[in-house]
């Protein structure tokens, strides 16, 4: 198994690159910087607001057929401006839109239509519970998250129609402490009005380390999940 993991330069796609390096997996790592040196471990470089860097994004080199199957796992996530509605701008927008939605749903087809989908065995979106419901001041996250939960679960049906056995699941991790979790701490009650929870979440030692989601993460995936599970998971 070769495992291709994006946002590996720090947080859950960092302790996710390092746990398979560690149990002697093959890793390649997507995101704009790396932060690990290992000799199972190929960073590729590429920034996910840039469509152009997506177009050019070369992975085929880096795998073997003795690598396969591949598991796709899309990490890669920005919180961006936090602030209500009314304060944002297209810029906002469109670098939600791509590193959080456009570049994992452009990933699933790429990896399909350049290994095989025979060749894949699973597919992992990271998700979060801002996907099911609002939350004041994220509306672009929710959004974005929202709508990488029904593209999984078409995903899914179409994998049925294929008769293929390639599994999708988006996971949603729960709050872990990550430099996004820094992001919102700073955010400032004015302009989101649940910082103080974050806030108090990080004072009380209720975050969940990213090396903590790693372990929980491959559990899950070990695991068998019937088809009435659905894809969308917490863990």
């Amino acid at each position: 198994m070769i495992y291709i993991i994006t946002g590996t330069s720090s947080g859950i796609g960092e302790a996710l690159a390092k746990f398979y390096l560690k149990k002697g997996n093959k890793v390649i790592g997507v995101s704009r910087n790396n932060s690990i040196d290992h000799e199972n471990f190929t960073h590729v470089r590429c920034d996910f607001t840039d469509k152009q860097q997506l177009h050019e994004l070369a992975l085929l080199k880096h795998v073997n057929a003795e690598d396969y199957p591949i598991c796709l796992i899309n990490n890669a996530g920005i919180i961006g401006d936090i602030n209500r509605t009314h304060q944002l701008t297209l810029t906002h927008y469109v670098d939600m839109a791509m590193v959080n939605m456009a570049a994992p749903q452009f990933l699933c087809s790429y990896v399909l239509q350049t290994f095989g989908v025979e060749n894949i065995d699973t597919i992992v979106n990271i998700s979060s519970g801002a996907g099911e419901r609002p939350v004041p001041s994220w509306g672009a996250y929710c959004a974005t998250k929202a709508a990488m939960d029904i593209f999984a679960e078409t995903l899914a049906l179409e994998f049925k129609e294929l008769g293929a056995d390639t599994k999708v699941f988006n996971i949603a991790p729960g709050v872990v402490d990550t430099k996004m979790q820094e992001v919102i701490r700073e955010s400032g009650g004015k302009r989101f009005s649940s910082h103080q929870n974050f806030v108090d979440l990080k004072e009380n030692e209720e975050l969940r380390s990213p090396q903590e989601v790693a372990i929980l993460l491959d559990e899950f995936l070990q695991e068998e999940h019937p088809e009435e599970e659905g894809v969308i998971h917490r863990i």
